[in-house]
């Protein structure tokens, strides 16, 4: 496992992160939801909880719309690169009867992915054989109907590339890759996220954009589909998560430098939206 996994696997199963993520965050699905989709019903902590369950859950049904009907159907193969708790796969097995592989680097995602996949019945659907980086994902060449992955692969840092080139690798001639990120836009100054804090949140050394993930796609024998520019979103998150946080932080057992630091890294992610130097949405590639 290189570096970057290694970096990504300790903050995911560090306490602080695992308590977070679960109470704050969003439980099941920790990316960004579809904000401007999803009416937000009511006041307070509670209201903001689901509100952000809600539109996490709308981005995952829509990841999947973002294909050709045909290339969901039982039978086809798909994998999921940085799975975290399988929601998404969940979401993908029992709509469509797909098999999913997930691929997670982190321990305690992978025992709630499988313990929710029992629940669910999916065991002979959804797969979790052990933790495994999107770097290697040991699927066999050419095995994949349809590669999907929701704001991971700002974890691979300035090794990205091999992400992508492992996606291709995998994916079948003709086969989708189609995932959300976290983004700088093509023309920000690097040298900005990491003066604000906003690389510092979760440890990253750099970001992808939309230009530089088309690049690599290109460079992998992937033809650039669409980018779904969602970005308003992704200040709608960062804000709401924020708010979750100061709401609960007295009863959560995360410790206080954790919850200080999370909340300074969400205003500076915010901040950086706001003066376009970040952007999210949905990217999709077809192998050629």
């Amino acid at each position: 496992m290189n570096e970057s996994s290694q970096t990504a696997q300790s903050y995911y199963d560090s306490e602080d992160a695992y308590t977070f993520y679960q109470h704050v965050w969003g439980g099941e699905a920790i990316h960004i939801g579809l904000y401007d989709e999803v009416p937000r019903s009511g006041e307070g902590v509670d209201a903001d909880i689901e509100w952000s369950k809600a539109a996490a859950r709308l981005s995952t049904q829509q990841l999947f719309t973002k294909v050709p009907e045909q290339t969901l159907q039982a039978g086809i193969n798909v994998c999921d690169l940085g799975a975290a708790y399988g929601e998404a796969a969940r979401h993908c097995a029992q709509k469509f009867g797909c098999t999913v592989l997930c691929v997670e680097v982190s321990k305690k995602e992978n025992d709630f992915n499988r313990k929710r996949t029992a629940e669910a019945g999916l065991q002979d659907k959804v797969m979790i054989p052990k933790e495994l980086s999107f770097f290697d994902t040991e699927a066999d060449a050419s095995s994949m109907d349809l590669v999907v992955s929701q704001d991971s692969l700002l974890h691979a840092g300035a090794e990205r590339h091999k992400v992508i080139q492992e996606a291709s690798r995998i994916l079948k001639k003709g086969g989708y890759l189609v995932f959300t990120d976290i983004m700088q836009t093509d023309g920000c100054d690097p040298s900005v996220l990491a003066s604000t804090g906003v690389l510092k949140r979760i440890h990253l050394e750099s970001m992808g954009s939309p230009g530089v993930y088309r690049k690599h796609a290109e460079d992998c024998g992937l033809k650039f589909v669409k980018f779904e520019d969602r970005t308003p979103c992704l200040m709608s998150h960062y804000a709401t998560v924020r708010s979750i946080l100061k709401a609960k932080r007295s009863g959560l057992s995360c410790s206080a430098q954790f919850v200080d630091n999370m909340l300074g890294g969400l205003s500076a992610w915010v901040a950086a939206g706001e003066t376009g130097s970040l952007c999210w949405g949905f990217l999709v590639f077809q192998k050629e």
